[in-house]
């Protein structure tokens, strides 16, 4: 839709000139007639006030809904009738070596210079605006993803146990304490120094006596975990390339407990697409990047570690159609 620029004149009344603008930029048509124009002229509203008027009558709304409804039924056919691109999820080990180096590296730096950006890339969050105001928003905004959890036992009907949580991915704790109100203890595992030790602190300050940090390195660091009774992860997956989703998926999964669940969040369908190991280690390094895994490769890491699906979901946490979140659990 034509964008209309409002200038600083909320003194006078709308134009008949103006009238026109605003239906044809926001409705997409001419006034019906001219009684119409002139029962509006007769309002004797300014500009931006007609604007308002507009934008909250019913036929405004309808066109808006219709437009978005249009885009994402357009994503979904591309979708639904496209294959995916080639995505190289199994490589050897000392492939896996590099791979996982380099994204250490990227999250490494990234604990050390903008720990609380790296979470929510809200610039807001960058280090040098970091306001008290903002890391207090910053904690508060991980109750939401936290709430999931409830939000999907409570739509299937079905309850994991909620003993011991691992957290992939805890970063400086934005949910992690708020995990720790849902259950008996929490393990927040996380690739960056910097960060951990910024959970750390924020757990102590908090009094989250329920709340261990591990550090993890490599792939055998995920092996030497102990088990678990939940697996929890959000936008944290998306970060790793597809080879080292796909291990972490299939060792940590591994680890759930009879009884336990796992939520998590990946994109599995991004559209364009593609993963080759030997391209991505030629390119530079950006500072942050996100990668996806095919859903079927998903579901069957998930039935593999013997977790039955009870429901998936697609979900917004990329801002790109393609990311789903997905709960199962162990039968007891």
């Amino acid at each position: 839709m034509a964008s209309i620029v409002v200038e600083d004149r909320d003194q006078l009344s709308v134009t008949e000139h103006e009238i026109a603008e605003v239906y044809r930029s926001l409705l997409g048509r001419d006034p019906e007639s001219e009684r119409v124009v002139a029962s509006h002229l007769d309002r004797k509203v300014s500009l931006s006030e007609f604007i308002n008027i507009v934008r909250v009558s019913d036929e405004y709304r309808t066109r808006v809904r219709e437009s978005h409804n249009a885009v994402v039924m357009s994503v979904l056919r591309q979708s639904y009738w496209s294959l995916p691109g080639e995505i190289e999820h199994d490589v050897t080990s000392e492939a896996m070596g590099r791979l996982v180096d380099r994204i250490r590296a990227q999250w490494t730096l990234l604990g050390e210079t903008e720990p609380h950006w790296s979470v929510l890339t809200n610039d807001e969050f960058k280090s040098e605006k970091l306001t008290e105001a903002a890391v207090d928003s910053f904690y508060r905004s991980g109750e939401d993803p936290a709430r999931l959890i409830d939000l999907f036992e409570q739509r299937t009907g079905v309850r994991a146990r909620h003993g011991v949580c691992l957290e992939l991915g805890c970063g400086v704790g934005r949910i992690t304490e708020h995990l720790a109100r849902r259950f008996d203890q929490v393990i927040g595992v996380d690739i960056s120094p910097g960060n951990l030790k910024l959970c750390n602190e924020r757990m102590a300050s908090i009094g989250a006596k329920n709340v261990t940090t591990q550090s993890v390195s490599g792939i055998e660091d995920f092996a030497a975990l102990p088990d678990f009774d939940f697996f929890y992860s959000i936008i944290v997956l998306q970060h790793n390339s597809p080879p080292i989703q796909k291990a972490i998926l299939r060792t940590l999964l591994g680890k759930v407990r009879p009884g336990g669940g796992a939520l998590f969040q990946i994109p599995t369908e991004m559209p364009g697409y593609a993963f080759g190991m030997e391209p991505y280690l030629a390119s530079p390094s950006p500072n942050m990047e996100v990668h996806g895994l095919p859903k079927a490769v998903v579901l069957d890491e998930i039935r593999r570690a013997g977790l039955n699906i009870v429901d998936l979901m697609p979900d917004n946490w990329i801002n790109v159609f393609g990311s789903y979140t997905f709960y199962a659990v162990k039968p007891a």
